[in-house]
């Protein structure tokens, strides 16, 4: 597959440390050592950055932080830049990602995860990249978890929150449509459409800076028809409407972005109730901060906070809608789960985690929000564009589910023979650039090609 990095000549980095000058090849991992990947960019160029971006706000924010933390937080902020610092010099030359000593929860998950390892695939450029992507923003929450003055600080809140009240033209508009919206697939399309391309406001993609949406997003969503590469609306309707179907009338969102995004999730969410969809919908949310702007439980309650003290009536009004839906258990946020927070693909979570799978297997759908969350069902892995959905999946299929998801990374799967190449010829970028987006739907059959599935996993 093409990427939208440069074909730039070997610099002594590259030589340095075996960077080759090539795109990821068909049928393995994706990685940072193949230069024309977006691997390599983000490795060498987006996470450094996101990790100064970091440096830069607590240094700036320190005073007030010492205000709200304590006197004894200033030697910790100091000690944590220095570790954020050393965290960038060991991605920027390559070094092995090294096992957790401190008091994590997840300590274990890690540990293990690490030790089983390759060692001449420890690194940050040998490892997949989705394994060293979630180790960097792992280590970072480790250096503030391990602190004693400084473990309930969000270092990416402000970005988040300000993401939201960037948006509030946007969310205004959408409310006041909401008001006249009548239960049918076509409005149940535009709110998958909706909660679709909010996902297109992810501030890792950008290293932290905002997005800007447009005053309309409606209009935003209809410009946008042609770039659906895959729309299985109508099979996601007909799972939700199934009066034959022997599971309990739930969803569970595997949500993505704070901010806009998780605003629009809130929207589909309360459709579904309101339609009569289903019974409840649960939120599935990250438990420390991850990705830049991925959503927390602090992230959903300081939305709602934030929506029912506004001073525009109609985001009042919804905030304490959806407070109230949250207060009666039609809204749910799951228990927090460090799975999510893991480098493990979801095929491996019948057997990592069988309690979570068992779980997400007893609700009607579930409903995946976003690339990252895309990167783990089908592994960062170069499969052929035009491999099937259940193939990548190598046995992952708890229940029905869906994938929402704006393309921001340059793996896909479930395409048509010719469809990239066509799509290519608009835009080169376009795997990076989340301007187009995919509705993937998957259906849990009593029996499936179970041939398929074991020869998918002897490719590992």
């Amino acid at each position: 597959m093409s990427s939208s990095t440069s074909k730039a000549p070997s610099t002594e980095f590259d030589a340095k440390y075996g960077i080759l000058n090539l795109n990821t090849p068909p049928r393995s991992p994706m990685c940072g050592r193949y230069k024309q990947s977006f691997a390599y960019y983000t490795l060498r160029s987006r996470l450094p950055i996101t990790l100064t971006s970091i440096i830069d706000s607590i240094t700036k924010d320190k005073d007030e932080l010492i205000s709200k933390y304590g006197e004894d937080s200033r030697e910790e902020i100091k000690n944590i830049i220095g570790s954020i610092s050393k965290l960038k010099y060991q991605l920027q030359t390559d070094k092995a990602l090294e096992p957790f000593v401190g008091n994590e929860p997840d300590i274990e998950i890690w540990n293990n995860f690490i030790q089983n390892m390759d060692e001449e695939n420890n690194s940050f450029f040998k490892a997949c990249w989705l394994y060293a992507e979630c180790y960097m923003y792992r280590r970072l929450s480790s250096f503030f978890e391990n602190s004693k003055t400084l473990t309930s600080f969000d270092y990416f809140a402000k970005q988040k929150q300000n993401a939201l009240m960037n948006s509030v033209v946007c969310i205004e508009e959408i409310l006041n449509v909401l008001q006249g919206v009548e239960i049918a697939y076509d409005s149940f399309r535009l709110m998958l459409k909706l909660n679709l391309w909010g996902n297109r406001c992810d501030l890792s993609i950008t290293s932290g800076k905002q997005v800007q949406l447009g005053n309309n997003p409606f209009d935003l969503i209809r410009s946008f028809d042609n770039k659906i590469l895959i729309d299985n609306s109508e099979s996601v309707f007909e799972c939700l409407k199934s009066a034959n179907s022997n599971k309990p009338a739930v969803v569970e969102f595997v949500c993505d972005n704070a901010g806009y995004e998780l605003f629009t999730d809130f929207v589909l969410a309360d459709y579904l109730i309101k339609s009569k969809l289903v019974e409840k919908v649960r939120f599935n949310l990250k438990a420390i901060p991850w990705f830049v702007s991925d959503a927390t439980i602090n992230d959903l309650n300081w939305t709602l906070y934030y929506l029912q003290n506004h001073s525009i009536p109609i985001l009042k009004e919804y905030g304490k809608r959806w407070q109230e839906l949250l207060n009666n258990k039609k809204f749910e946020i799951a228990p927090l789960d460090y799975f999510w927070t893991s480098p493990y693909e979801y095929y491996r979570m019948c057997n990592i985690n069988p309690e979570l799978y068992q779980k997400l297997s007893e609700s009607r759908l579930v409903i995946f929000k976003g690339d990252l969350n895309y990167r783990k069902l089908i592994g960062d892995f170069s499969w052929s564009c035009t491999e099937q959905f259940i193939t990548c999946l190598r046995g992952f299929l708890p229940t029905d589910f869906v994938s929402l998801r704006t393309v921001k990374a340059d793996l896909i799967c479930g395409l048509l023979e010719g469809q990239a190449e066509k799509v290519f010829e608009i835009d080169k970028n376009w795997m990076t650039t989340g301007e187009y987006g995919t509705i993937q739907f998957i259906s849990k059959p009593t029996i499936y090609d179970k041939a398929a599935i074991t020869s998918s996993l002897s490719m590992e």
